[in-house]
């Protein structure tokens, strides 16, 4: 049993950071102009427990208009980065890879106790 539970916690940890480095992404090009955020899907895997990803999509959304940085080229379409859906999107992954982190550490503790007494 502890030894799925680590497993699970690991592919969780494993698609986690993918989500973090997306938002990442995305706040970090919140200034390029035409830029398409992209979004994380993630799929239980319910023959080994835990998550994976399963696609990463960018987004085709309309952006507002912002001037333009070449001087007379008028206006273009902004960064469609939202960042308060960026930043909801962190707190939460946050708090989910902190859940997977807590696993790993209380499954180590459990399979140390386990072989001191065994041992």
């Amino acid at each position: 049993m502890p030894i799925r539970a680590l497993d699970a916690a690991a592919s969780a940890l494993g698609a986690f950071s993918t989500v973090q480095a997306v938002a990442a992404h995305n706040v970090a090009n919140v200034g390029t102009e035409g830029f398409d955020p992209s979004r994380v899907t993630l799929e239980e895997r319910p023959d080994q427990g835990g998550v994976a990803v399963q696609e990463i999509r960018r987004e085709d959304a309309q952006a507002p208009l912002v001037p333009s940085a070449v001087p007379g080229a008028g206006y273009v379409e902004g960064s469609g980065t939202d960042l308060a859906r960026e930043t909801v999107t962190t707190l939460a992954n946050e708090r989910a890879f902190e859940a997977s982190a807590a696993v790993v550490r209380t499954t180590d503790e459990m399979l140390g106790a386990f072989l001191d007494e065994v041992v």
